[in-house]
């Protein structure tokens, strides 16, 4: 991934946003300069300007550099159409709508880091998953739900080795995450996640 600037569209469409609208989005506020939005991710809170086209982690990690996808990302939460609370419908990538034909390939879930790194050590994953503000789901040998935006709960469902399966990671949404994102932008939301577990993804 890398850390250039996103396309000037994403920013232009940002600028062109009501700021009621933006600041309508859950984990979303103006900032004290009034023209920048302040946008809370994982255990994260981000600023970004649509003014001078800037975005900034600001805690924890000021100096972290983001990557262009994770910017577009945050832009793309804040000019989405509010798609509404949680149901408490969990569906698999599989169960999106054209998610059978997309999640594939190039466009797989990106979650073998998770098994690399955690498919014999479900404590481990349970930890760093609580470290980025995850909740345990009851799910596989160890769910962790995270919350890579308030109102849109993503939960990974590891499951350990054993004498006839190798390790994997699953991934679960709630249904109301067609609301807010296409399916490009929640493979990026998985490929995001995962790289931030994996404490690797915005340091270039």
């Amino acid at each position: 991934m890398g850390c250039a600037s996103p396309n000037p569209f994403h920013w232009q469409d940002l600028f062109n946003q009501p700021v009621e609208k933006v600041c309508g989005q859950p984990g979303v506020k103006l900032a004290p300069d009034g023209r920048s939005y302040d946008v809370e991710f994982l255990n994260a809170l981000y600023r970004v300007d649509p003014v001078t086209r800037h975005m900034v982690e600001l805690e924890p990690d000021p100096d972290r550099r983001l990557t262009e996808e994770f910017q577009i990302l945050l832009i793309r939460y804040l000019v989405a159409d509010n798609g509404g609370p949680v149901t408490g419908k969990e569906i698999s990538e599989k169960d999106l709508q054209g998610g059978v034909t997309f999640f594939q390939g190039p466009h797989a879930l990106h979650v073998e880091p998770i098994v690399r790194l955690y498919g014999d050590a479900p404590d481990d994953f349970e930890k760093r998953a609580r470290e980025l503000g995850a909740i345990p789901s009851l799910y596989g040998d160890r769910g962790m739900k995270f919350f890579p935006f308030p109102e849109i709960p993503v939960t990974y469902v590891l499951w350990t080795q054993d004498n006839e399966f190798p390790a994997s990671v699953t991934i679960m949404f709630d249904k109301s995450i067609e609301g807010w994102f296409s399916l490009d932008m929640i493979f990026l939301v998985v490929l995001i996640v995962t790289e931030r577990i994996a404490g690797r993804d915005c340091h270039c």
